[in-house]
């Protein structure tokens, strides 16, 4: 092989031209790379060579080779290898080339010390005495990083030798001559992180503490000395060790927190860049050690405020991709409120809301609102219950005199919309027509390039927020601010700006959605005015406007239906599958939205195109997913033999990057970002599951499930967290939909009970298995909250709709038990701060997010419950303790939820309640007067309940009185559904024991409560009573009947909702019965007896 060859080429790599390159790659790849003599030459070129450059081609190529090569280099050529390599190591003057060698011999040490002969023992003892004794700073820097690298690459040689470690960079992170020193040694803490195990070796444990307050300083003098990549290195290691246990950082956690908000995040004259990694640190702290955050006194408030602080200095010309400080603080918002107690968080927000609002300076104003608007994702419930004293502020800044924080104001309006815009309602006149006055402001001309490019920002957030806004506009509501809407928004579809044409197509869209049927009247101008954009395809904002407009056009056919939208369909579905082809993931994922909308409009009359929707979908799905590209120049692409991807699993060897030459396995990657493809099948699983719920009939399932199936389940181990939620949804969502049409094939309907009566089908059994099976794999051990939620979701609500066949699959009993013992005992996985899995008890309530979790689980219980109905009564023993824990908490949100559960379990359980009665009367005695309306007003329903399913009346009788005193004055309270639940409470007690309760006095005030407004539920119960007082000839009851004949009448009226069947049915005999003992109590109410068919 010829060395000088291989050296000229290496040159010319090094040149400019695309051309030469290309073919100086080639050349490399197959004369030398290809070969295992490649390596000892490119081992010679950088122990011989004098040109700095070449030498760190050489290692980085060499280092990439090591794996493939060194075990093919003859035994007795090794040794002299190794010895020139470490001393040419040594002797490198040029850092970036001696990091590259180290990362040379770094690699063979992995392989040779990895062996069952250990071929290399003199390197690690040596490297020792060199890190630590070695007189030169020059041998100590080249030790500590040989170090660092051996560590990195693989760290198991030093397994036996932690303890050496930390007493050497006990010294070492001090050294007094050589940052370099100090900062190998401190990545070199990072990388020896994953040998230690705490519970193992509680000096060790000491050891790495006490490294904590040097390694800080480290930090500091990088930041010091405005050492940007020294600084990024010791910004990484602190991430470091939040993936470990949380012991590691120990009591120096919140002392680090402190140093990183107030020293460097909050501190103006240091560099943003320094700024946005101390924001980013924080922000996964409070992410990965949610727990010992919430711990810490004042530390959710402080942060809260010191980000509110940074948001001031956001600047209008900001992009929104921009990384600056501004930016990175809003994050760390979004974090904070996602995972701490709302009390921590939007507390101490909330209380400088008003002097952030009112202050002189607009950077104030606009951080106020932005930052409410960023944490109104996080904790909905919360926000939602402040919204008298929120959006007085939010209004007054959308009618602010700068347009910079009116833009801001729109944005902030827009996020709390998107989370709560139906608790909006008191505010619609005013929010609309500040929204209409930002966006006339808006469009008038000006020749200010800034003021324009302000404008035409204004009047894209403005058709945003009107978007989020109208989803909480209900039909009645939309068709007064419709009409008022439509013009100036239709007219923005004329704008110059693509971004805001696509904005006003997004808001009409909504607008329709929310008219439905009254928009009518103007479907025709807005489809003629959409539809020379559904065929654009010249550029990329051409394509973007095309994406949104097909989304609005599918909410449109939402709202006017089948018959009227037919004659769009047709061209519509053709440009939908064209688009497929254009090369614009996000043209790609609203075409498939757009056919989960038309899939739902149309249900099986959808069938013409299913054909085609499935090819998409399974196209999206079976798609390679290209790795991260990283972005090298020719010189490096030669370098490398490739175009710099970093490749996924079975596509070869991976790329180096040339700045730090460390290799990452496919995980690593994970942290930096999600691949356009798994985005896309997110999307194209969740659209999967839509058709087929919607879609398909026995003839689509038979024809596509098994393949959708084969599609769908690899997703469930997918490293994006956004697969593997839809993907179990899907599967769930399959399950359900093949369950439907079993019964409508069969005629059956499950009953509850357990083992089930019911015999599935041989498909329903197979799919039940996948199901079970994919689920099994996932519940237990998945981190992320959103996963484990979604399971909970779709569990809950196939067993509430399906039954119990889906608990015959092996162990999903047994399993499902042990995961909601997990989840409401908050020991879950997902509930867990990283790396810690001791049990967590932390006062103050939780994030709204965590309490989801817990809420979701819930439902599976009362799912497990509906579908096991008598026999669920054993496995309540096990769930008892936890909910009623949650009904006896601090916190309103757990009471209300826990003693929801209570009554919906007593429900399906029915006499298997019996035995837990005390326990359970015990407890509802208490929250019939708790403070909380919500709370008051399920233990009314609760207690009604247990009353009516229980079989032990010598348990709860001798409470009756106390019962109804505490009941009486709910049926006067207007809150949300007191009444209602009071009522029907009542009511179970009169149908279980009409002689313990004073009747005469009791229905008069009943009766002048009905109809039921809210809860229609509660009808049930209300007019079973009043059926059997009236069959048992009760005298008041028989009184009060010209008064229920009006009640009658609107019950048996639209909504049909207010009845179930069967109770229309007694509603109707009450009447029918009626009229035939006193026919004339019905003159003039004609129509009562038309609803009821006795006339």
């Amino acid at each position: 092989m010829d060395r000088q060859r291989l050296v000229t080429l290496l040159q010319e790599s090094q040149i400019p031209d695309t051309q030469r390159v290309k073919a100086v790659t080639a050349e490399l790849q197959k004369n030398f790379y290809s070969k295992p003599e490649s390596l000892l030459l490119l081992i010679e070129v950088i122990c011989t060579n004098d040109d700095v450059n070449l030498r760190q081609q050489a290692a980085v190529q060499a280092a990439r080779l090591v794996p493939k090569y060194w075990e093919k280099i003859p035994a007795d050529q090794k040794a002299g290898v190794r010895q020139h390599l470490v001393e040419a190591t040594m002797k490198e003057q040029n850092p970036r080339s001696r990091h590259a060698e180290s990362r040379v011999i770094a690699g063979i040490a992995g392989l040779d010390l990895d062996a069952d002969d250990n071929a290399w023992p003199e390197l690690i003892p040596s490297l020792f005495t060199l890190a630590s004794n070695a007189a030169e700073v020059s041998h100590r820097e080249v030790g500590s990083y040989i170090i660092y690298a051996i560590l990195e690459e693989n760290p198991t040689p030093f397994a036996d030798k932690v303890r050496q470690l930390l007493t050497l960079f006990t010294d070492a992170i001090k050294d007094p001559q050589s940052r370099d020193v100090r900062v190998n040694t401190m990545m070199s803490i990072g990388a020896v992180l994953m040998l230690i195990e705490p519970e193992e070796d509680d000096a060790v444990v000491a050891a790495v503490q006490n490294l904590v307050s040097p390694m800080v300083n480290v930090l500091k003098d990088a930041v010091e000395n405005n050492d940007d990549e020294r600084t990024k290195q010791s910004f990484e290691v602190f991430q470091q060790f939040l993936a470990y246990e949380p012991v590691l950082l120990g009591p120096h956690l919140r002392d680090l927190m402190a140093f990183m908000a107030g020293d460097l995040a909050a501190n103006k004259n240091a560099d943003d860049e320094v700024r946005c990694q101390a924001l980013a640190f924080l922000a996964q702290a409070v992410r990965y050690r949610r727990m010992k955050v919430q711990a810490m006194k004042d530390m959710g408030a402080q942060l809260t405020l010191k980000s509110m602080e940074i948001l001031t200095e956001i600047d209008d010309d900001e992009d929104e991709d921009d990384i600056t400080p501004a930016r990175a603080a809003l994050s760390l918002l979004d974090q904070l409120a996602s995972d701490l107690p709302p009390r921590q968080v939007i507390v101490p927000l909330l209380d400088a809301l008003p002097t952030f609002a009112s202050s002189a300076d607009a950077g104030f104003r606009k951080a106020g609102v932005l930052a409410l608007g960023t944490v109104a994702e996080g904790a909905p419930d919360f926000v939602s219950t402040q919204l008298k004293m929120i959006m007085p502020v939010v209004i007054r800044l959308l009618n602010d005199p700068d347009s910079g924080v009116r833009h801001t104001a729109l944005i902030g309006l827009t996020r709390i919309a998107d989370e709560m815009a139906e608790e909006l309602s008191d505010d619609r006149d005013a929010l609309v027509q500040a929204i209409l006055n930002n966006i006339q402001a808006a469009s008038v001309a000006t020749s200010d390039a800034g003021v324009a490019k302000k404008n035409v920002e204004i009047m894209r957030c403005a058709c945003a927020a009107l978007d989020a806004l109208a989803s909480g506009f209900d039909s009645a509501v939309m068709q007064k601010y419709g009409p008022e809407l439509i013009t100036p928004i239709g007219n923005l579809l004329a704008h110059p700006d693509f971004k805001v044409k696509g904005a006003a197509a997004g808001a009409l869209g909504a607008i329709a959605g929310a008219m439905e049927e009254s928009f009518a009247p103007y479907f025709e101008n807005t489809m003629a005015a959409l539809g020379p954009f559904i065929q654009i395809k010249d550029s990329e904002d051409e394509l973007d406007l095309r994406s949104g407009v097909c989304d609005a056009m599918g909410r449109i056919a939402t709202a006017v239906g089948p018959q009227k939208f037919q004659p769009y369909v047709m061209d519509l579905m053709k440009a939908s599958e064209e688009a497929l082809n254009l090369g614009n993931p996000r043209l790609r994922e609203t075409s498939f939205i757009l056919w989960s909308s038309l899939s739902k409009v149309y249900g099986k009359d959808f069938a013409p195109f299913i054909v085609g929707v499935f090819k998409g979908l399974f196209d999206s799905l079976e798609q390679e997913e290209e790795g991260l590209v990283l972005d090298l120049s020719e010189e490096e692409k030669a370098i490398f033999g490739n175009d710099g991807s970093k490749k996924t699993a079975g596509q070869g060897e991976e790329t180096m990057d040339d700045d730090d030459f460390e290799e990452e396995d496919d995980d690593d990657w994970a942290d930096y970002g999600v691949t356009p493809e798994a985005m896309e099948k997110e999307v194209a699983v969740e659209v999967l599951g839509d058709v087929v719920t919607h879609a398909c009939g026995l003839a689509e399932i038979s024809q596509y499930l098994e393949k959708a199936l084969e599609s769908i389940t690899p997703l469930i181990e997918h490293n994006y967290e956004g697969c593997r939620k839809a993907a179990i949804s899907t599967l769930w969502r399959s399950y359900a939909r093949v369950f439907e049409l079993f019964e409508e094939q069969t005629g059956s309907k499950w009953e509850p009970g357990f083992p089930p009566t019911q015999v599935p089908s041989e498909t329903l059994v197979k799919l039940g298995e996948i199901v079970a099976t994919a689920t099994l794999k996932l519940w237990p051990d998945e981190i992320d909250r959103n996963v484990v939620t979604e399971i909970n979701r779709n569990v809950a609500a196939t067993l509430r709709a399906c039954g119990p066949a889906i608990l015959t699959q092996d162990k999903m009993v047994e399993q499902t038990i042990t995961v909601l013992t997990t989840i409401v005992t908050r020991s879950h996985p997902c509930q867990q701060d990283l790396g810690d899995e001791d049990e967590q008890d932390v006062e103050g309530g939780s994030s709204e997010y965590d309490w989801v979790v817990v809420d979701t689980a819930l439902d599976v219980i009362i799912g497990l419950a509906a579908a096991m109905g008598s026999q669920f009564g054993e496995l309540w023993k096990i769930f008892e303790k936890p909910v009623m824990k949650f009904a006896s908490s601090q916190e309103n949100l757990e009471r209300s939820t826990a003693v929801g559960v209570l009554a919906e379990c007593s429900a399906h359980m029915g006499a298997a309640v019996s035995p837990y009665t005390p326990a359970i009367l015990k407890l509802l005695l208490k929250r019939l007067t708790d403070v909380d309306p919500e709370t008051k007003s399920n233990a009314a329903y609760a207690t009604g309940q247990l009353i009516y399913n229980s079989t032990d009346a010598n348990t709860y009788l001798p409470s009756y009185t106390d019962i109804l005193s505490k009941l009486e004055p709910m049926l006067s309270i207007d809150h949300a559904r007191i009444k209602d639940n009071a009522t029907g409470c009542v009511c179970r007690m009169i149908i279980s024991h009409p002689d313990r309760v004073p009747i005469a006095d009791v229905l008069p005030v009943l009766v002048g409560l009905l109809p039921l407004k809210e809860d229609f539920e509660e009808n049930t119960p209300v007019y079973e009573c009043l059926y059997k007082l009236y069959e048992a000839n009760e005298s008041t009851v028989q009184s009060l009947t010209p008064k229920l004949i009006g009640v009658f009448e609107k019950v048996l009226s639209p909504p049909e909702a207010q009845l179930q069947d069967e109770t229309r049915q007694l509603v109707q005999r009450i009447v029918q019965s009626l009229f035939k003992a006193k026919p004339e109590l019905f003159q003039g109410h004609e129509q009562v007896l038309k609803l009821a068919g006795a006339a």
